[in-house]
C-alpha cells in the first residue's frame, strides 16, 4: 500500500504546492510510482505541470461527491510513466455546501477521501496530497486518510499562529487515524533576517515541546520556484540535467526527500 502524505497549513502562499511538486518529482524519477492529489480548488497542481485544470471533465471533486466510484479511471491523468495526477478545479470550492446539506447521502462526509485512495493505493508507493490553507471539510478528510504530515512554516508572525492551529487540528484527528503523524516541520521564503531568524527559533522551540520534527533544510524567499515552474512546466526535481543555475534548487528538495527517509 501507498504512503499517503500530506503537505498542510491553514496559511496560503507558503509554497505548499511547490513542496508537494517537487517531493514527488524526486521520488518519481527515483523509480518510485507517485499520485499527486489535488485537494484545493485553485488547480495548481495541474497547472505546475502545464495543463489547464478546468479541461478536465472529471477531478477530485467528482471522486468524493460520486459514491458510485465509476468516474475513477477518468481523473488519473499520466504526466510521466512514474507520475500521475488528479486534478482539481473551482468545482471543489463547492464541496463543503454540496456534501453538508446533504446528509443522507454522505452520512460519512470525513471519509470520502479515504474512500478514492483505498481503490487505488496499491497502484503507487506514495500518494502525495496538497491541500487547500483551511481547515474545513476537506483539511479533515485529508487528516483522516494521510500517514505523514508536512506543515511548510513562513517564519513571520501570522504563520507561526498558523503552524499552531495546523498541529492542534491534527492532533484532533489521530483518535479516528492512528497512522498519523507530522514528520517535518519545513521553513519556506526564509530571508536572512533577525525577525525571520527569531520566529525559526521559536518554532523550534514550540516543535521540540511537542515532540515534533523540525526540518534542517530551509527553502529561502526567492521567485525562482514559481517562475521555474511555470516555464518550464514541470518541477525542478524532475529535470534531469539541471543547469548550473538550477541545480542549487533541485539540490533542496532532494536533500528534503533524504531527510524524510522516503529513498531507501
Amino acid at each position: 500500500m501507498a504512503k499517503i502524505v500530506a503537505f498542510s497549513t491553514n496559511k496560503g502562499g507558503v509554497l505548499k504546492t511547490s513542496l508537494a511538486i517537487n517531493v514527488a518529482g524526486s521520488l518519481a524519477t527515483q523509480g518510485k510510482k507517485i499520485l499527486i492529489i489535488d485537494m484545493d480548488n485553485q488547480g495548481n497542481i495541474a497547472t505546475s505541470f502545464g495543463q489547464d485544470p478546468d479541461q478536465y471533465e472529471t477531478t477530485i471533486y467528482d471522486l468524493l461527491t460520486d459514491l458510485t466510484d465509476k468516474h475513477l479511471s477518468d481523473a488519473i491523468v499520466t504526466i510521466t510513466p512514474n507520475l500521475d495526477i488528479i486534478a482539481a478545479n473551482d468545482d471543489l470550492a463547492y464541496l463543503e455546501i454540496d456534501i453538508l446539506t446533504d446528509a443522507k447521502k454522505y452520512p460519512d462526509c470525513f471519509n470520502l477521501l479515504n474512500r478514492v485512495i483505498k481503490r487505488v493505493s496499491d497502484d503507487y508507493d506514495f500518494i502525495i496530497i496538497d491541500t487547500p490553507p483551511a481547515m474545513g471539510l476537506v483539511a479533515a478528510n485529508v487528516f483522516n486518510v494521510a500517514d505523514d504530515v508536512i506543515i511548510p512554516l513562513q517564519p513571520e508572525q501570522y504563520a507561526f499562529r498558523s503552524l499552531v492551529k495546523t498541529v492542534g487540528a491534527i492532533e484532533k484527528f489521530k483518535a479516528t487515524n492512528k497512522s498519523l503523524q507530522i514528520v517535518d516541520v519545513v521553513p519556506t521564503k526564509v530571508r536572512n533576517t533577525n525577525m525571520h531568524h527569531a520566529y525559526i527559533d521559536a518554532a523550534k522551540n514550540y516543535t521540540k515541546s511537542m515532540d515534533i520534527p523540525f526540518s534542517s533544510i530551509m527553502i529561502r524567499d526567492t521567485v525562482k520556484y514559481g517562475e521555474m515552474t511555470a516555464r518550464l512546466g514541470m518541477p525542478v526535481t524532475m529535470i534531469e540535467h539541471p543547469s548550473k543555475i538550477l541545480s542549487p534548487y533541485k539540490d533542496v528538495f532532494d536533500s528534503l526527500v533524504k531527510e524524510l527517509g522516503y529513498l531507501d
